[in-house]
């Protein structure tokens, strides 16, 4: 958290900027979203096609903002602790093989997270059928692996976009690593969700503070793990 928040505060003017732009644009996104989707039905009872155009592209545009702006952060946070200065210019272009990556890991660890849901569902079904009492076990169980699952995966997006490895390759390295620091991973995930939702109280400016600081201290783990202790930040073995 330390040195996270000394990489923030070592050039916070390129984060917060970075931070604000990529941010409108996803809530513009979002806005664009929740009125599209209330104009889907025209008066006469029949879905409207150009409306429902829009509504892909409006998905498409807060999709990539999205990963617009998780790559961009952890690019700038990876540069300022390895005692670098932060670009906005840098930071800006888009590096869609790394939004690739980013988001191929993310969907990765969704579908994984939905599988156990779903097991975890259909366990508490057939638990009812047998015996009522214990229906709600199922679903606990499901709970407590979704939660050790995220811990492991709490790095998996600065592994899979500065390390440059493929979704699988992150997912696998994630687990590797966190594994045997996972009491320490829980409470680092802790963190950075207290220090996102402190953010969301005040909206877009709290975000354009918080989620760079967050991504710095999540790299600062990251670097811990695999530049100090471990393989070069690039060529993860």
């Amino acid at each position: 958290m330390e040195e996270g928040w000394a990489a923030f505060s070592s050039a916070p003017i390129p984060f917060v900027a970075f931070s604000g732009v990529a941010g409108g644009i996803n809530l513009i996104c979002q806005l664009a979203i929740g009125h599209l989707s209330s104009h889907r039905i025209t008066p006469f009872g029949q879905p409207d096609g150009t409306v429902d155009l829009l509504l892909l592209v409006g998905w498409m545009g807060w999709g990539i903002s999205n990963l617009w702006l998780a790559v961009g952060l952890l690019h700038g946070a990876d540069t300022a602790l390895a005692h670098g200065r932060p670009k906005l210019s840098r930071m800006l272009r888009p590096d869609a093989r790394a939004m690739l990556r980013g988001a191929g890991t993310l969907g990765l660890v969704l579908l994984v997270l939905a599988v156990i849901a779903r097991l975890g569902q259909a366990s508490a079904w057939l638990m009812a059928l047998l015996q009522p009492a214990l229906a709600g076990l199922p679903l606990l169980a499901g709970l407590a692996v979704g939660v050790y699952l995220a811990t492991d995966q709490v790095l998996c997006l600065p592994i899979a976009v500065l390390a440059e490895v493929n979704p699988l390759r992150a997912f696998r390295e994630g687990r590797r690593a966190i594994d045997p620091h996972w009491l320490q991973a829980l409470g680092l995930t802790l963190v950075l969700a207290l220090v996102v939702l402190a953010g969301f109280l005040v909206l877009l400016v709290g975000l354009s503070v918080a989620l760079p600081v967050a991504t710095c201290i999540q790299v600062a783990s990251y670097r811990q793990l695999f530049v100090e202790e471990g393989p070069d930040t690039r060529k993860l073995t």
